[in-house]
């Protein structure tokens, strides 16, 4: 086997889709695996709805992102430059990644919304479900302290630190695009691809992951308060079907029952549109100030993105998650 420290670009991208995928696969097998064991020793549906996710994410933080940081920690990193940001650059790159989120994510809904009348499955998001089997301490310790950790490590820290030399505006994109897709659904792909290339800019103008990791948890915080706090006891499934399949009528019947909670959603709601207003605003007084700097052994421009995208490894991933965001769109899921 080379050496990984001989990987040409296109070798150290390729081993990176490639280890991302095995880690991700090897969780996946495991869980599934685990699962259905537990199912033949004669767990009931009942029990196995408690333990389902729990055991699933145990094994992805223990097991999957260990092996993914294992399979690439040899590959050469660069030092990326320490800056600080300062408590009021902080704030603003909180509200511009939640005005980045809360666009993509307007997107996402609309292109599922429309997907989901062409295959007559409506709207899939996979996540709703997710996160309402969940009680509060899980849905805390996994969406809001695990994941932001873990997958900033992942699409960030070991990812940027080892392809940034590469060509910063190809890092970031990839950066994003890997940690949208390992999302694995149209609903969530959308707003982690947009989050994640900001987040991935952030990191290589400061060099320090805690910023990303801090942002990545208040976001996460954010969400996870609108959807198991203050959605509590609303069915948002029911809610969203009746905007997809254009029943005004039955959708002002749920509003005029869920009011009282409704309205505390409004309140929040407006404290987001402020959030988003201040983050679009900051866009644009700052845009012109977005810069990639160049390193010394940078691909040739013109080769950048066939070098990053155009090997094994990162095809395979593409494709499988590809094909995974199609087949949710039909409500299959390949591991159940």
């Amino acid at each position: 086997m080379k050496d990984l420290k001989e990987l040409s670009p296109k070798q150290v991208y390729s081993r990176f889709g490639g280890s991302y995928l095995a880690g991700y696969l090897t969780y996946a097998i495991l869980a599934t695996a685990i699962i259905f064991i537990m199912k033949k020793a004669g767990a009931s549906d009942y029990a196995l709805a408690g333990f389902k996710y729990i055991v699933e994410f145990i094994i992805l933080y223990t097991i999957g992102f260990p092996m993914m940081f294992y399979l690439v920690k040899g590959i050469p990193a660069r030092t990326i430059p320490k800056k600080k940001l300062g408590v009021g650059r902080f704030i603003a790159c909180i509200c511009i990644t939640y005005t980045i989120m809360s666009v993509c994510n307007v997107i996402g809904m609309i292109l599922n919304s429309h997907i989901g009348k062409i295959t007559g499955k409506g709207g899939m998001n996979p996540i709703v479900d997710v996160l309402g089997s969940m009680s509060v301490i899980v849905q805390v310790i996994v969406a809001v302290i695990c994941a932001p950790i873990f997958e900033e490590l992942a699409f960030r820290k070991f990812l940027l630190d080892r392809i940034s030399g590469f060509g910063e505006a190809t890092a970031v994109f990839i950066s994003g695009l890997m940690f949208g897709l390992l999302h694995g659904n149209l609903a969530q792909f959308t707003y982690a691809f947009g989050m994640g290339l900001f987040l991935a800019y952030i990191y290589i103008r400061t060099g320090k992951i805690i910023y990303t990791i801090m942002i990545h948890m208040i976001v996460n915080g954010l969400s996870t308060y609108l959807t198991k706090f203050m959605l509590k006891g609303i069915d948002v499934g029911e809610m969203q079907g009746y905007l997809i399949n254009g029943d005004m009528d039955g959708y002002m019947q749920f509003v005029q029952q869920n009011l009282s909670q409704l309205a505390i959603v409004g309140l929040f709601g407006m404290f987001v549109i402020i959030l988003c207003i201040a983050g679009l605003i900051i866009i644009l007084v700052n845009i012109k100030n977005i810069r990639f700097e160049h390193h010394e052994g940078e691909i040739e421009k013109g080769k950048k993105l066939s070098t990053a995208l155009l090997n094994v490894g990162m095809i395979v991933f593409i494709v499988y998650w590809v094909t995974n965001i199609v087949l949710v769109q039909y409500g299959i899921n390949i591991f159940g």
